[in-house]
């Protein structure tokens, strides 16, 4: 008899097999840029500090960059937005417009405390599989730890690109298939 407590216990199981692929063997594609990144803990106060040092404006569902050197601050999942999804600026997976030339400094905070996620750049566009082989990453942080004890995790990179199209992505298994893109 298949109950509905199997069926739960069984989603558990399945969710947490799947973080456990994702940590396993996501980490190698996520991992194939230049990924210089340490994870540090910050409490809801900070996060909120850091989201507003995003230097960018909002324009409909476009954030635009000036100057020589921009800050891109990126959520995963805040309260109010969809999962999975980033934020930006306030926006759900909006189109970032920053200048050729620009030097990008990116700070990725995971506020989903179910899972890990990760915010890697790359020129492959959508659509992305289930199970996404994305390659190559150009920059990025690779899988971020799942929050916990009421902390989240962030971590800073740099980033020179040169000019053209780029995307944003989460690599964990499924998430870019579902709308963890921009």
């Amino acid at each position: 008899m298949y109950t509905q407590n199997t069926m739960k216990k069984n989603w558990y199981v399945t969710v947490g097999a799947a973080a456990a692929l994702a940590a396993t063997v996501g980490m190698g594609t996520a991992m194939a840029g230049t990924l210089d990144t340490t994870w540090k803990e910050a409490t809801l106060p900070q996060v909120k500090a850091m989201l507003e040092k995003d230097t960018g404006k909002v324009s409909g569902d476009t954030v635009t960059y000036s100057g020589k050197t921009v800050h891109v601050v990126a959520a995963a999942v805040l309260p109010g937005f969809p999962f999975p999804s980033f934020e930006v600026h306030d926006k759900k997976n909006p189109t970032l417009e920053i200048p050729a030339g620009a030097t990008v400094d990116v700070t990725f905070i995971n506020t989903n405390k179910g899972f890990g996620h990760s915010f890697d750049i790359t020129k492959k566009g959508p659509p992305y599989a289930v199970m996404p082989v994305i390659d190559p990453i150009v920059a990025g942080t690779g899988f971020s730890p799942v929050p916990k004890d009421g902390k989240f995790g962030y971590t800073d990179f740099t980033w020179h690109p040169t000019a053209g199209t780029y995307y944003y992505v989460c690599q964990i298994p499924g998430h870019a298939a579902t709308g963890m893109f921009g």
